[in-house]
């Protein structure tokens, strides 16, 4: 009988123990998704704050108004000239939005 209670005693204990596992591993998991939830909204508050920061409509409309002017001060060559480098000015500005949201769409949580 003696050695019944000590097996029940023991099987208590083991109960505890795996009930005590349960209730850490249900609090970590828990714990790791209000962290996910807790990072994914900073995130968003990142990314928001860091979009505007390459827009280019802006700095777009005052080229198009300053290259205008210029385009149409000169003729010939030094015209074909300026436009190709109007061109890649434009070209830049696109590719500097682009880039500005790739970088931010690189942002990820786990």
């Amino acid at each position: 009988m003696e050695n019944f209670n000590k097996l029940a005693s023991l099987n208590n204990l083991n109960g505890d123990q795996e009930d005590t596992l349960l209730i850490r591993r249900n609090q970590l998991q828990m714990l790791k998704t209000g962290m996910r939830v807790t990072a994914a909204m900073k995130l968003e508050g990142i990314k928001t704050t860091l979009r505007p920061k390459f827009k280019v409509d802006d700095i777009q409309k005052e080229m198009n108004s300053v290259y205008s002017a210029l385009l149409y001060s000169f003729e010939g060559k030094a015209q074909e000239a300026l436009a190709q480098r109007i061109s890649q000015s434009a070209q830049q500005l696109i590719n500097t939005e682009q880039d500005g949201e790739s970088f931010v769409n690189g942002f990820k949580t786990r």
